[in-house]
């Protein structure tokens, strides 16, 4: 009866930690909002959405004998309206393939980590390969081999410590392209995955909870940064990639915007020549907005550009009945991102606020 009861008040300590992380967060969240309903509100669906995303893959998708790839991406640091994300659990004692086709990703990122976002280590890239250096089948089909052992063609590499695959669709037109098709499969032949082991519950538990309270910290530390320069647009300071690294071809540049009712911020540039750019809003908390039914970023397929090149992107909180509106779907302040894929030179981007009236 003693070790029952011991084993109890264990389960139910940690159960009061995981509480305790996720009640720790939302007042992390709540004490770094803005002064209005509607943000705090915002700040509490996002601790909400971290934890809903965590849970998944520290307990339902950990055990990386499963090759479960999911496709559904919480919202963090700007996530790219144009990107469809998808990730999965691995482990460098399992080789992996990945087959795909295309369809209308017009590019394509695959890459392997370690550590993690949230934790002392970070999120560091061991591997990664672009659509570009992909060799396809006859059919335009493709398949990548993910392993510790080096492959002959599409090879993704493993390192020791590898726990994670991470995969990024440039799909420009999300409203009417269709993303690639993907199968996650492990082919060495391995145990199947292993029933539930509650120690490893509690751990993953523990994780998740810790994940969320951390993450809110790490990207509240970014918001602060870009208020900081505030409707100016610089570089991504490399100390923030340090703890969470992406697609190594991206140049990632970021900015804050607050506007009244009847202000416009302004962002002019040359484009350069490179495979793939985009200009994008999001809220607060550096959460996409809502891209499927507002206009919330342009790309280099979707912007209008004027004569010589250039492109003038407005971001207004109303229609202000010019080309390349960003629509700001309700919100007051926000977010911005800036990145460039493949490009040798970096345009300076100049930005200015007005009003609607003086606008032209």
């Amino acid at each position: 009866m003693a070790k029952h009861e011991a084993t109890q008040a264990a389960d139910t300590e940690a159960w009061d930690a995981f509480c305790d992380q996720l009640r720790a967060a939302g007042h992390q969240a709540l004490e770094a909002a803005p002064d209005n309903a509607f943000d705090r509100a915002e700040g509490l669906r996002y601790v909400t959405r971290l934890a809903r995303a965590f849970m998944r893959s520290t307990l339902e998708d950990a055990d990386p004998a499963l090759a479960r790839l999911n496709l559904e991406s919480p919202k963090i640091g700007l996530d790219n309206p144009d990107y469809v994300y998808g990730s999965a659990r691995l482990s460098s004692a399992f080789e992996y393939r990945l087959r795909g086709r295309a369809n209308d990703a017009a590019l394509f990122g695959v890459g392997t980590y370690s550590g993690g976002l949230g934790t002392p280590k970070g999120l560091i890239n061991d591997g990664y390969l672009s659509s570009n250096d992909f060799v396809y089948e006859e059919d335009g089909s493709f398949v990548i081999a993910i392993s510790r052992e080096r492959r002959e063609k599409n090879w993704l590499p493993m390192e020791e410590g590898t726990n994670q695959l991470q995969v990024r669709q440039t799909v420009l037109r999300r409203r009417s392209d269709t993303p690639a098709e993907l199968v996650l499969v492990r082919v060495d032949g391995g145990a199947p995955p292993a029933p539930l082991d509650p120690e490893r519950f509690l751990g993953g538990l523990a994780r998740a909870g810790g994940m969320v309270r951390a993450v809110v910290g790490q990207f509240l530390a970014w918001t602060e940064a870009f208020r900081e320069h505030a409707h100016e647009i610089r570089e991504l300071d490399p100390k923030f990639l340090t703890f969470a690294q992406g697609d190594p071809n991206t140049r990632y540049f970021y900015s804050y915007w607050d506007l009244a009712e009847d202000e416009v911020m302004v962002i002019e540039f040359t484009p350069p020549v490179c495979d793939y750019w985009n200009l994008q809003i999001g809220n607060h908390w550096l959460e996409s907005l809502d891209h499927l039914h507002y206009d919330t970023h342009v790309n280099h397929a979707t912007v209008q550009s004027e004569d010589d090149g250039s492109v003038r992107i407005v971001i207004a909180r109303r229609d202000p009945g010019v080309a390349n509106w960003l629509d700001t779907a309700g919100h007051e302040r926000g977010g911005l991102a800036l990145r460039f894929v493949g490009a040798k030179e970096i345009p300076e981007a100049a930005t200015r606020v007005v009003k609607l009236g003086e606008l032209g």
